[in-house]
């Protein structure tokens, strides 16, 4: 029980890591250090036998990298149309002038 909410804990950081990463900054490969870092760790616990490797965990981990990859690209749309707004908000200003 100890070790799942250590893994839950871990896991919440991450993804509030990465909702940062993605959505704040400019150079998106800030953000996808995050989902690189889970797909090679998912590779190493796999090939080194860390946890067996069937269709469960295959699908598990699956899932996992889909979701972490998908938050990231998410919170790139979301950082493009907060920029697409903010150009928008300037462009408007200046025609007002």
């Amino acid at each position: 029980m100890n070790s799942f909410l250590i893994a839950g804990g871990i896991t919440v950081i991450l993804w509030i890591a990465e909702d940062l990463l993605c959505t704040k900054l400019k150079n998106p490969l800030w953000g996808g250090i995050i989902p690189l870092l889970t797909l090679a760790f998912t590779i190493y616990i796999l090939a080194t036998g860390m946890i067996s490797f069937n269709l469960t965990s295959f699908i598990v981990f699956l899932i996992l990298n889909l979701f972490i990859i998908e938050g990231w690209i998410t919170g790139r749309g979301k950082y493009t149309k907060r920029q697409k707004a903010e150009l928008d908000k300037m462009k408007a200003h200046d025609i007002d002038s």
